[in-house]
């Protein structure tokens, strides 16, 4: 009877020994990344799944906001602590490299990896000829939305746009629950704005990567700004984010300008949508917005010892039908070059749309110096459009404010 007794004990023991044993051999990563809404719930899936084919390996995933991803790892990292990866856009890349927080992943990630993304993708996860940054897409441009059961023919050229967009438009003040708006943007956000200053023929910095703020192209973007509202009467003071999607959503706005990010949203909300590069009134004839990547970045404090569970996870993100199944959440183009060939890539509209105005865009500096070029511009684009200060005041001031925050940045 003891006998009886003592073997499933030792059974039990012994499944309990393993058990320990499996658990102490699992390799931890720590992954914080900042990721739409949209997209969090296939991500998470995704990564469950690579856990329950690797059970040797737990990824623990943090989630942040933008800017409260690039604070608190800059912060943690400076530390000796933090993630081991970290995903959010590549602009940060420049400001991570310069306070050595990530290295290179190009020396980590295998070869036969880094040869399966596209060119231009894997470009924009470069700073100093090194890749700094593995890119989930390429992408995050704006372009000019419409919903067609509003607007039946998209805009080609400025005068088509404002016909349509004037037409569109009866806003009563007293009335707001029945007004219509032609013609709606994140008019304060520079990310949105910058793409009026490339429309209009300026550049970010010179070839020395100095502000080139001050001139022409910046004195008739901050005009056109301003003129939405003032002058065509579009839009409505205050108008933000939240604003413009939440009315195009309820089909109250013909027209408005967003990221790739949000298209299947609005088309899950039951718009029938229309994409098409934004017409502007300039000698070039359209906004350049900005194209981006985001993407994953490894902390340098991530051991070396953690480099076989970092491959293993990353040849899976990046296999073409799960990069594509990523990517086709958000409507950008996937990283991987034979995602980009798949059936459901090629048949997707949004896909498509987003790969065909991705060639009205510049890409998006990644140099550590953008971050004050951000500063500079949000404070003075708003006092324009309130009227509080003209487009010539505004542009002396931004390069003035820019110059004044790279000097911060690089500590002088």
């Amino acid at each position: 009877m003891k006998n009886i007794l003592k073997k499933p004990m030792l059974v039990f023991a012994a499944g309990m020994l393993l058990s320990t044993m499996a658990s102490a051999k699992a390799t931890e990563i720590t992954l914080w990344e900042q990721m739409e809404p949209a997209v969090r719930p296939t991500y998470l899936k995704i990564v469950d799944e690579f856990m329950k084919k690797n059970p040797d390996i737990k990824v623990n995933i943090v989630h942040y906001s933008n800017e409260d991803l690039r604070t608190q790892f800059q912060n943690a990292s400076l530390a000796g602590q933090g993630p081991d990866i970290v995903y959010g856009a590549n602009d940060n890349i420049g400001i991570f490299t310069v306070s050595d927080l990530i290295k290179p992943i190009d020396k980590v990630v295998s070869k036969d990896l880094m040869k399966q993304f596209n060119e231009g993708a894997l470009k924009s996860g470069m700073y100093n000829n090194e890749v700094y940054l593995l890119p989930e897409f390429l992408g995050n441009q704006i372009a000019l939305l419409y919903n067609k059961k509003i607007v039946s023919n998209a805009p080609k050229n400025w005068d088509d746009f404002l016909k349509t967009a004037t037409a569109n438009t009866a806003v009563d003040p007293k009335d707001k629950a029945n007004s219509k708006y032609g013609f709606l943007y994140n008019e304060k956000e520079p990310f949105w704005f910058v793409g009026f200053y490339n429309g209009f023929g300026g550049e970010i910095f010179d070839s020395n990567n100095n502000p080139a703020l001050d001139n022409e192209a910046m004195v008739s973007a901050l005009t056109f700004a301003k003129d939405v509202r003032a002058k065509y009467n579009l839009g409505e003071a205050g108008m933000d984010y939240d604003i413009a999607s939440q009315l195009f959503k309820q089909g109250k706005a013909a027209m408005i300008l967003n990221g790739a990010w949000s298209w299947k949203e609005y088309e899950d909300a039951g718009i029938d949508l229309g994409v098409v590069p934004m017409p502007i009134p300039s000698k070039h004839g359209y906004a350049l917005f900005t194209n981006a990547s985001k993407g994953y970045s490894l902390s340098e404090n991530t051991s070396d010892k953690k480099n076989e569970a970092l491959n293993q996870f990353f040849n899976y993100i990046f296999t073409p039908e799960v990069n594509a199944e990523i990517a086709l959440n958000q409507s950008q183009a996937p990283g991987i070059e034979a995602a980009r060939n798949l059936a459901s890539v090629k048949n997707d509209k949004l896909m498509q749309n987003s790969i065909e105005t991705i060639n009205y865009t510049v890409p998006m500096p990644v140099v550590p110096e953008m971050r004050a070029i951000w500063d500079a511009m949000r404070p003075n684009l708003e006092a324009v459009i309130n009227g509080k200060m003209t487009p010539e005041e505004a542009a002396k001031k931004m390069q003035k404010d820019a110059i004044d925050g790279i000097k911060i940045i690089k500590g002088e």
